[in-house]
């Protein structure tokens, strides 16, 4: 038997890069999350960017996945509570799989 959430995770290109505009070599938020779902038994998102093939490339990372048994309220708990830099520009998806619809949640404050 199973029971599974659709997640999507997007956020802008400035989590990518620091303030003096170089690239990080790593999201810790994103690090932050994937440990989360490692160390719970679940896989980590995946960089769904890479399978865009329309000709230009995507402004904005997208990060997803299907997740068996997915403890939803401690998943946004997790994210909401990460140092994002942009926190105002990060969305939150998840379906639960008697949902019709997805459900969008924002990043307004850092540990909000």
């Amino acid at each position: 038997m199973s029971w599974v959430t659709d997640v999507l995770l997007l956020f802008s290109l400035g989590e990518l890069y620091d303030d003096e505009e170089e690239k990080l070599e790593e999201v810790i938020p994103l690090n932050n999350i994937n440990a989360w779902l490692q160390e719970n038994g679940w896989r980590t998102l995946n960089n769904l960017n890479q399978y865009v093939n329309t000709g230009k490339p995507m402004t904005s990372p997208v990060y997803g996945g299907a997740f068996n048994f997915l403890k939803i309220d401690e998943f946004i708990k997790i994210v909401k509570t990460q140092a994002w830099r942009e926190p105002h520009n990060v969305q939150l998806l998840i379906k639960d799989e008697e949902d019709e619809k997805f459900t969008m949640y924002e990043i307004e404050t850092v540990g909000s």
